[in-house]
């Protein structure tokens, strides 16, 4: 029983620290796209108005996504295994 405790969380540590990595690597992308749709927001005529703020509102919440699981592949990476959300 031990060893496929141990196996599942190495497992869980690996899903973690390549999940991370992955974010990471899209997390610039993300920035970028939040920067354009925050300035466009407040320069576009109403109905693009209403677009770029739900686009800026939803990277948003899709950069802090990404920001708490490379914190996650990080903490895995150490050996730490945090709980999940």
């Amino acid at each position: 029983m031990e060893d496929y405790r141990a196996e599942l969380l190495r497992q869980v540590r690996l899903g973690d620290i390549a999940t991370g990595e992955a974010a990471g690597a899209c997390l610039p992308g993300l920035l970028r796209r939040l920067r354009h749709h925050e300035v466009r927001a407040g320069a576009a005529p109403h109905p693009f108005r209403l677009y770029h703020l739900w686009r800026r509102n939803s990277l948003r919440r899709q950069v802090a996504e990404a920001r708490w699981h490379v914190e996650q592949g990080r903490a895995a990476r150490m050996g730490e295994l945090a709980s999940r959300r």
